[in-house]
């Protein structure tokens, strides 16, 4: 029993280790209601890794503990560089996403160079152990052993499960995210690494459904205004639904309040629209020296002061809360992924059938993100690419560490458009990626050499030049046809630029930055030549513009189905964060901490009530999407 003890407090160090390790790294913090957890789970995890390592004889046992040491070394080596890069935890169910983002191999190297002091920290026991290997003897486990152990298991499970009990009705609850919620950061912060994957793992093989927290959201409306909403008869859905997970969703849309029409409803009515969806823009590439268009974009017409880009997996979730109003996560974006989902509310779509000519282009490759299937679920059947003929009239990979060229883009694919008025047309920018290296062949390099800034920093101004000189081209080329003054310009960066650190951020950033929220505030173009400067203070994110969108252009939809809220509407503003922390008018809520901090004085149910609803957010966008509950409700009403 004593060696077996020796080895379970063995695992029991190197996993306790690595999980503080990997906190600090990631969370910046250790010290809370989580370290409990995790030194419970932890000590069971060692009991069960014990277990396991003394079934053969001693030289396999050695094997296989040095094997079990080194897969979970490289699980934590492999979170932090993914979070690291992506500012998000790596999950099991975006392989195929994660494995085409590190087809930029050098950002990869470059960042285990800038981290290897970090990697040499999650590496310090698998190093020990190698060294120690061939002086450790694992016997063989006998019978009343294996007995003792499974019994201490069991124990420690069950006092583990216990601990859970007390703080079970807070937001966000140990008790809530082990058995009824998702929420991999949060239960990474809260369980540690290891289990939090294993719940992952456990619930994409068996399945799992989280419960839509039904609650009513109380608000009269107001005779003297008109509210976006359709004639939708939930009663009647309900009445002839069997699955409790499409009636959930129907529930909620019939408890959500619409939000209502105001003075900016219809003021682009008929207008072209085009929408830029820029790589890594940020604000902080803004200056008008450098970026003289962005900044009379961002300076002129609406100008909104408190807007987020959320970072949800990379460009494909800045996409998709951009294009549809929801809030994705992997398994909602694995399922649009397909191209079965019908998205009525899109902005591709609503057009279309108002009479415009869609159109999408995208300075790289055709397939990434799958968008061959997605474009005509967003009403862009009509989507170029390279791959798919834009690579016939301009550069379309890398070269000289530059990615391909925003000003060519608009260049080659103004005239396939501009012709067919009104036009709803969809750029993709690409110049704005990493990675970020500065030499004299990068472009722009003139410009930015003698910048008072970092290489990695002038390297990303230099390719925020590129969407500048391409903005230009676009407004000149509508100012020479006269049609400038017909078309509506929307911009909004697909995330933060990542692959710059907090402190590269912060040598341009006006305001410091911490890495949790402020990280992720940017701005939000929506830009006429004919709009007077209005400054906009409400909170808002890449989910809201679709409906934003939707009402500047006088289209009919429904507010109560999408989950974002048009910016101009009564309803109070509100950021929601992939960890499903968020930010609102009334104050800042951190999922991780479990912490609100207000910015006034709000009711007593306020935090709750408005965490519940942010966690139903992801559970109703993913419904949304894999039952295909748009087609429903619209097939059900005849309109299709």
């Amino acid at each position: 029993m004593k060696k077996h003890f020796s080895l379970t407090i063995y695992y029991f160090l190197v996993i306790m280790y690595l999980e503080l390790c990997h906190k600090y790294l990631v969370y910046q913090r250790v010290l809370d209601i989580g370290l409990l957890y995790t030194t419970l789970l932890s000590f069971f995890i060692a009991l069960l890794l014990s277990f396991f390592s003394r079934l053969a004889n001693p030289k396999r046992n050695r094997k296989i503990m040095v094997f079990l040491i080194s897969v979970i070394t490289f699980l934590f080596i492999g979170n932090f560089l993914y979070y690291n890069l992506f500012s998000v935890p790596f999950t099991f169910r975006v392989t195929k996403m994660a494995g085409q983002a590190f087809e930029f191999i050098n950002v990869l190297l470059k960042m285990l160079i800038t981290n290897i002091l970090n990697l040499f920290l999650l590496s310090v026991p698998l190093t020990i152990t190698l060294f120690l290997k061939s002086k450790i003897t694992i016997k063989k486990i006998f019978y009343y052993e294996k007995k003792n152990l499974i019994k201490m298991m069991i124990i420690t499970y069950l006092i583990t499960i216990l601990s859970f009990m007390p703080l079970k009705d807070q937001n966000n609850s140990a008790y809530n995210l082990y058995w009824n919620q998702n929420g991999l950061s949060n239960a990474i912060s809260t369980f540690g690494l290891l289990t939090a994957q294993r719940i992952e793992i456990q619930r994409m093989i068996f399945g799992f459904e989280e419960k839509i927290e039904t609650f009513h959201r109380d608000r009269e409306e107001k005779e003297d205004l008109t509210y976006n909403k359709m004639d939708i008869d939930f009663d009647s859905l309900l009445k002839n639904e069997n699955d409790s997970k499409i009636r959930s969703v129907y529930q909620y849309f019939k408890n959500e309040p619409a939000t209502n029409q105001n003075e900016y409803t219809g003021i682009y009515k008929g207008k072209n629209l085009i929408f830029i969806l820029a790589e890594s823009f940020n604000q902080i590439a803004v200056s008008e020296e450098l970026t003289p268009t962005l900044y009379q974009l961002t300076h002129t017409g609406f100008q909104f002061n408190n807007f987020y880009s959320p970072v949800f997996l990379s460009t494909t979730g800045g996409e998709f809360q951009a294009m549809t109003g929801l809030v994705p996560n992997a398994d909602t974006l694995n399922e649009w992924y397909k191209g079965n989902v019908t998205l009525p509310f899109s902005i591709g779509n609503t057009l279309s059938a108002q009479g415009y000519t869609p159109n999408a282009y995208h300075n790289y490759e055709a397939t990434f993100y799958n968008r061959v299937s997605t474009m005509p679920t967003l009403g862009f059947p009509n989507y170029l690419a390279c791959e798919n003929g834009l690579e016939k009239d301009m550069m379309c990979g890398w070269e000289n560490d530059n990615a391909p060229d925003d000003e060519d883009l608009i260049d080659v694919t103004y005239d396939l458009y501009s012709k067919e008025e009104p036009f709803v047309t969809y750029y993709i920018t690409m110049s704005g990626h990493f990675p970020y290296n500065l030499s004299e062949k990068t472009r722009n390099y003139k410009k930015v050499k003698d910048l008072p800034y970092s290489d990695d920093v002038k390297a990303y101004l230099a390719t925020q030049i590129d969407l500048d000189e391409a903005l230009t081209l676009l407004i000149k080329n509508l100012k020479d046809q006269n049609i400038l003054d017909d078309t509506v310009i929307c911009l909004v960066g697909d995330h933060y630029p990542y692959a710059l650190s907090i402190d590269h951020i912060n040598e341009l950033s006006k305001e410091p930055r911490e890495e949790q929220f402020e990280i992720h505030h940017s701005n939000l173009v929506i830009w006429n030549n004919d709009s007077k400067k209005i400054e906009v203070d409400k909170v808002g994110s890449q989910i809201d513009i679709l409906p934003t969108l939707l009402n500047l252009f006088g289209i009919e939809y429904d507010s109560r189905l999408l989950i974002g809220h048009d910016i101009f509407s009564e309803e109070e503003g509100l950021a929601i964060f992939a960890d499903m922390s968020w930010i609102s008018d009334s104050g800042i809520y951190n999922a991780n901490t479990r912490v609100f901090t207000p910015k006034k004085e709000v009711s007593g149910n306020y935090v709750s009530e408005t965490t519940k609803w942010v966690n139903n957010s992801s559970i109703v966008s993913n419904r949304i999407v894999t039952y295909n509950i748009y087609d429903k409700i619209f097939n059900y009403r005849g309109d299709n």
